[in-house]
């Protein structure tokens, strides 16, 4: 009986052993995930430059990208490096917009993260730069908002705050939170 039980305690311990060994081999696997067709762009392009005009054909925007993906199934567009230029409908200086990343919705809402600049392109406007971590753009009505700290540079001056609105059809600009302004007269 001493044998009988040294013999089923060795089988018992090799196949232990395999089936532990099966087991460890099993988790250095990589997990092979499914992937969503909804889950990839419906394509891609790089260094992307559009123009869209009004139905009266006048340019109410041009974009420039690095690269672009756009997914048709919640009809999104996410951008990497965007530059946007936005033309007001009175046709006065347009505005340029530039950010590290950012994503068009389908309601023609622009969202513009990380190192968010505008720049006027009037060279006499009051406020010549706009600089935040994030902003939002209605491309519908021209309207930028941001509840994110906001600094605004002008000739003379330079203005720290937060909750910015800007109305580019009228350049009517709000902060609803001064912080501070530093006024440095430069040499004409």
């Amino acid at each position: 009986m001493s044998r009988l039980h040294i013999v089923s305690t060795i089988v018992f311990l090799m196949a232990l052993s395999v089936y532990g060994y099966i087991q460890w081999q099993k988790s250095n696997e990589t997990a092979v995930s499914v992937i969503d067709s909804e889950d990839l762009p419906d394509f891609i392009a790089k260094s992307l430059n559009t123009n869209k005009y009004d139905s009266e054909g006048n340019l109410t925007h041009t974009i420039y990208a690095e690269q672009m993906a756009h997914y048709s199934a919640n009809n999104e567009t996410f951008f990497q490096q965007p530059q946007y230029t936005i033309y007001p409908k009175d046709g006065s200086a347009a505005w340029n917009l530039s950010a590290n990343s950012g994503n068009l919705t389908k309601d023609n809402i622009l969202l513009l993260r990380d190192r968010v600049r505008l720049i006027s392109q009037d060279k006499h406007s009051f406020i010549s730069e706009i600089h935040a971590k994030a902003i939002t753009v209605n491309l519908n009505d021209n309207i930028i908002t941001s509840e994110q700290t906001i600094l605004l540079k002008g000739q003379d001056f330079t203005m720290y705050g937060s909750g910015l609105h800007v109305d580019i059809n009228t350049t009517k600009m709000t902060l609803s939170e001064h912080v501070q302004t530093i006024f440095k007269k430069h040499a004409s």
